[in-house]
């Protein structure tokens, strides 16, 4: 099939460069992609191959925030939504640990900050439904198990009862929904994309956290507390709602790290003593 769209690509030429040369990009997306250029230029466009309804909601959101320039530019869609072509970005996801609170600030100032509220009729679904947050600790906790005490999993579900509520009552906006180190581009040591979004509407926080909790490192209310403060352009915070956002969004992220990355699951489990005793502290 790549072949066939990229062969489709060319003849029609639908791009504003002749392309002369592809290759099928590998990587971790379950998505099927190719890497376009010329002789000069190898890497310069992204074609990407998904379900109808993946490209047509993703190509919908790069195309919401084309003004943000840390997301892929779109450069063609297919009318029958069986693929999309966007501008390649340098880099890799090799992120390097130790530098959340310059990754957090770029995340929040380049495009956090920008997220818009979304339109009447909006397909996108609400991260945040009571039903689809209770579905997802469920399963968080079916995963998670006996590492941690009975008490934990109490707390956590709780905690889902009464944040439901309060998520519900504050402003929402279009997410990027996927929102994590595995989709952040590094090149010289810097921040120079985001790619691959499950769009979502919900909270600035849920993209917040999701980003800050998807590396094991500097998980300290200090840091989060910056992040916060920069993506809601506010001094007054909840400490305590924040804290129990955290362990929430925590938690969820204790079942990714011991189905894809178990090897961090130690460091995560210290990050859930320290968030809890804040808790129970504050």
């Amino acid at each position: 099939m790549l072949q066939d769209i990229i062969n489709e690509i060319i003849t029609k030429g639908l791009l504003s460069k002749t392309v002369t040369q592809w290759s099928e990009l590998k990587g971790g997306t379950m998505s099927t992609l190719g890497v376009l250029g010329t002789p000069e230029m190898p890497k310069q466009y992204v074609v990407k191959i998904n379900p109808k309804e993946v490209v047509a909601s993703e190509s919908r959101f790069l195309k919401l925030y084309e003004d943000i320039d840390l997301l892929p530019s779109v450069r063609y869609v297919d009318p029958e939504f069986r693929y999309f072509v966007y501008d390649f970005i340098p880099g890799d996801t090799r992120y390097v640990r130790g530098m959340k609170t310059a990754l957090m600030h770029e995340l929040s100032q380049r495009i956090m900050t920008r997220y818009v509220h979304p339109k009447p009729g909006d397909p996108y679904e609400y991260v945040e439904a009571p039903s689809k947050v209770e579905e997802s600790i469920r399963y968080a906790c079916s995963v998670i198990g006996a590492r941690l005490a009975p008490e934990d999993h109490e707390l956590v579900a709780s905690i889902t009862h009464t944040r439901g509520k309060r998520a519900a009552a504050e402003d929402l906006y279009v997410l990027h929904g996927d929102f994590g180190v595995h989709n952040f581009l590094f090149a010289d040591g810097k921040l120079s994309g985001v790619i691959d979004p499950i769009p979502v509407i919900g909270r600035k926080r849920f993209d917040l956290l999701y980003a800050f909790c998807s590396s094991p490192d500097e998980l300290t209310l200090p840091v989060l507390l910056q992040a916060v403060r920069e993506t809601e352009l506010s001094e007054e915070i909840d400490r305590y709602e924040l804290i129990e956002d955290m362990l929430a969004a925590l938690y969820s992220r204790l079942s990714t790290c011991l189905r894809y990355h178990p090897e961090d699951f130690a460091a995560y489990q210290q990050a859930w003593s320290y968030w809890t005793s804040l808790r129970n502290n504050s």
